[in-house]
């Protein structure tokens, strides 16, 4: 397993789990967090940084949505970098409304912990699913 596949292990066990000190232990300090989409429709989007906006952002992604499945499509590993893209399913608590997407994860790596975690959904179909 590689150091990238090692930390990426950890981040995800860490948030499945809701392990607060896991968490901490894999995300930098100054981690930023950033979900692409309207920061208008979306709540959680918007950049988020250091651990406690991170575990914020976090705690509003879990409160509307609940993850059903994900899959792992693709991933590039390279350097101090990470691209994973992912096919999802996911139910928004509210409304009831399930979308089937797939999302690209870019991590940037720093002193084996995630120093930057940036989501590119399909936000359109997201907020269509939150407000329907």
């Amino acid at each position: 397993m590689s150091q990238a596949d090692a930390i990426l292990a950890r981040w995800y066990a860490a948030l499945r789990a809701g392990d607060l000190a896991a968490f901490r232990e894999v995300a930098a300090p100054d981690v930023t967090v950033r979900w692409n989409g309207p920061v208008d429709l979306i709540p959680w989007a918007g950049e988020h940084h250091g651990i406690e906006a991170a575990l914020a952002f976090f705690g509003k992604v879990s409160a509307a949505l609940e993850l059903l499945a994900v899959e792992p499509v693709e991933r590039l590993i390279a350097d101090d970098k990470a691209l994973l893209v992912l096919k999802g399913h996911w139910r928004v608590r509210a409304t009831g409304q399930e979308l089937h997407l797939r999302a690209a994860n870019l991590f940037t790596f720093r002193d084996e912990r995630v120093a930057a975690y940036e989501v590119f959904p399909d936000s359109a179909a997201f907020a269509r699913a939150l407000y329907p």
